[in-house]
Formats: C-alpha cells, structure tokens, sequence
C-alpha cells in the first residue's frame, strides 16, 4: 500500500482510531533508535500530540523549524528571534528532520480537526 492510499484510508477512519494510529506510529517510530537523549527538547502530555517542546516553553520544536524555513531565517537569526541557544536550535532541526512522517500526521490531524469545527483554509479577501 502506498503512502498515499494509507493517507486516503486513515481520513476514514473514526476520530477515535485515528488517535490510536498515531499512537502506533509514534511507537514504531520510536523503536528506529533515534536520539532520545535531549538536552532541549521534551515531551509533554497531550491529547494526542507526540512530537516534542522546548523544555521550558509551551512551543513546538516543529514550529521553530516551520518558521526558520517559511522566513528564511539563518540559525543565528532563529535564535536570536526565539531567544534560545545555538545548540537548541540545531538539536530542534536534528529532531524535526528525523520525524518528519510524525510532523506530518499530526498536521494532518490538527488540520482534520479544525476542518470539523469549521475552520476555513481559504485566503480572505478584504473589498
């Protein structure tokens, strides 16, 4: 089954074993033998998210990586702009680079559940 076909069922399923799919994939992903040793990074109980913070801080080491890559931004500008260390910022594109297919499924599913609210992607046009 290709990606795209397991994409394309996972949409079917319930809410409820969609949470349960994720949870087996952060499992299996977490056998690979990925760093697990970080200085910055942990994780934090959440409903169904499993990728990693910034310790200390209620932000998502992919939303560091997302905004370095949508603006461009050099690593000393990263983290000027976040006001975190150097080291930080490298061991946050380290793990966003590795858990790519885990980023990727819980944007799909956050983009899933603000859909079933109602929640409008479509670019707003001011007359």
């Amino acid at each position: 089954m290709s990606l795209q076909e397991l994409q394309e069922q996972a949409f079917k399923l319930s809410v409820r074993d969609r949470l349960a799919l994720i949870d087996v994939l952060v499992k299996s992903l977490q056998t690979i033998g990925q760093i697990e040793d970080w200085q910055y990074l942990v994780s934090r109980t959440h409903p169904w998210r499993r990728q990693l913070y910034i310790k200390g801080r209620k932000l998502l080491a992919s939303t560091i990586w997302q905004d370095m890559i949508a603006n461009e931004m050099s690593l000393e500008q990263v983290a000027e702009n976040w006001d975190l260390p150097l080291a930080a910022i490298y061991e946050v594109i380290n793990y966003c680079e590795s858990h790519q297919e885990l980023l990727k499924l819980e944007a799909d599913e956050e983009r899933y559940r603000l859909e079933i609210k109602g929640e409008s992607f479509e670019p707003k046009t001011f007359a």
